[in-house]
């Protein structure tokens, strides 16, 4: 409001000052033209006074002044005017400042008026609504919490149902027996997943006269056909000793640690050394055999001592294996196998391939003799339809021709018709 104040002040006081300028002016132009007036009037007079007489030069110089007195007259009477005019306008000027200062002021007022009201409107309007979706969200917050509490008992019923499971599990677990039924199912699994029927025994008793029977025994071909070198592969399952080496990893305990380590070793080379007497027989059987372990973790902590596990090969000719090492182990077997096949085939192949190339050069002498024999066909074939049907043709010119149904019957030859002829040709 102050700035369209002043700047409507600003346009006032230009105004003023223009009409001000535009006076100065008007009065320089007045004054200019009065000289040149002036002059040319003194000239005149000079001249007319040589004409005339010095009364009518007093006469003149009377005019001239009653003039001047007139022109000052005049311009005073215009400053007059002009001062009027713009104390005029500078008050109009102020009144309507004025008048647009309050009515600036009083819409202003209206607005902040008009303002406050729909503040409060929305206010109010805000308010009702986040009262309504606190108590919406509160309430679907109330019911996903009572779900996840049901949820949580559920799973808290589960875990019990889970903790039972668990303790029957190291019930079960516990058992010696039942641990060997498990790494003898989990090893089973691989092997059938792996090899075929034909190339690995199941209870097999790889020593001769004795009554002791590998879990798993894979065929490995012999010197001769149908004799087999066997490879034993029997799953242990140390569960004690493991359980104990992980609660002291879970401790800390670097002396507890070392002690169960060590026991772990020793059962596994227990284990090793009854495999060892029990089902390697060479030359009927492989110089080593393969100890299973049922999972990795356990694979894994006998594998970290090397130096045990090179023992156990070059003392107990035993090698550890877990479920990715028998697996690729047996993956590798078995692709021997096949490029073993593939060699024994490869001789047959050669026989077959030399028989097809006897009977192939067989079978050109014979194609050759049936072309000879094609050629001598149509050769005659060739003489019949020129040399011997010219003969008869020139033989039967002096016979009429002459057919009709009776002589037909006589020949007992089916008639030829011209449409069947052209058909064929």
């Amino acid at each position: 409001m102050s700035l369209i104040l002043m700047l409507i002040g600003l346009a006032s006081l230009g105004l003023s000052f223009y009409l001000v300028i535009r006076v100065a002016d008007l009065q320089s132009q007045l004054r200019k033209a009065l000289d040149d007036n002036a002059d040319n009037l003194s000239e005149q007079v000079s001249y007319q006074l040589d004409l005339a007489k010095k009364d009518q030069i007093l006469a003149l110089n009377q005019e001239l002044g009653q003039q001047k007195t007139e022109t000052y007259q005049q311009l005073a009477d215009i400053r007059d005017v002009l001062h009027k005019n713009l104390s005029d306008n500078r008050d109009r000027s102020d009144q309507r400042l004025e008048l647009m200062n309050q009515t600036l002021t009083k819409a202003v007022k209206e607005m902040q008026e008009s303002n406050e009201k729909r503040l409060d409107q929305m206010r109010q309007t805000v308010e009702e609504k986040l009262e309504q979706t606190l108590q919406t969200r509160l309430q679907a917050s109330f019911a996903t919490v009572s779900q996840q509490l049901e949820s949580v008992n559920q799973g808290l019923g589960q875990m019990k149902t889970v903790a039972q499971d668990v303790g029957t599990l190291n019930k079960v677990l516990s058992n010696t027996k039942t641990r060997g039924i498990m790494g003898e199912l989990q090893l089973g699994q691989i092997i059938e997943d792996i090899m075929t029927d034909s190339q690995y025994e199941r209870e097999f008793a790889t020593v001769k006269g004795s009554s002791e029977r590998v879990e798993y025994a894979i065929k490995l071909p012999g010197n001769h056909d149908g004799q087999y070198i066997y490879l034993p592969i029997d799953s242990k399952f140390p569960l004690e000793d493991y359980y104990r080496l992980e609660e002291a990893y879970e401790s800390g305990d670097s002396q507890q640690i070392e002690t169960y380590r060590k026991s772990l070793l020793a059962s596994l080379k227990r284990f090793a050394k009854d495999i060892q007497k029990k089902y390697l027989n060479p030359p009927e059987t492989t110089n080593f055999g393969i100890m299973f372990l049922p999972t990795e973790g356990l694979y894994s902590e006998v594998v970290r001592n090397s130096a045990f596990f090179d023992g156990l090969r070059r003392e107990e000719n035993i090698v550890l294996a877990g479920p990715s090492t028998l697996s690729a182990l047996l993956n590798s077997l078995s692709v021997g196998f096949k490029t073993l096949n593939i060699q024994k085939n490869a001789d047959d192949i050669s026989k077959i391939l030399g028989n097809v190339k006897t009977e192939f050069t067989k079978f050109g002498g014979m194609l050759t003799k049936a072309q000879k024999q094609l050629n001598t066909a149509s050769k005659t074939v060739d003489s019949l339809l020129t040399t011997r049907t010219n003969a008869i043709v020139r033989a039967l010119d002096r016979v009429e021709a002459y057919q009709d149904s009776n002589t037909q019957s006589l020949l007992n030859i089916p008639q030829i018709e011209e449409g069947e002829d052209s058909h064929e040709n």
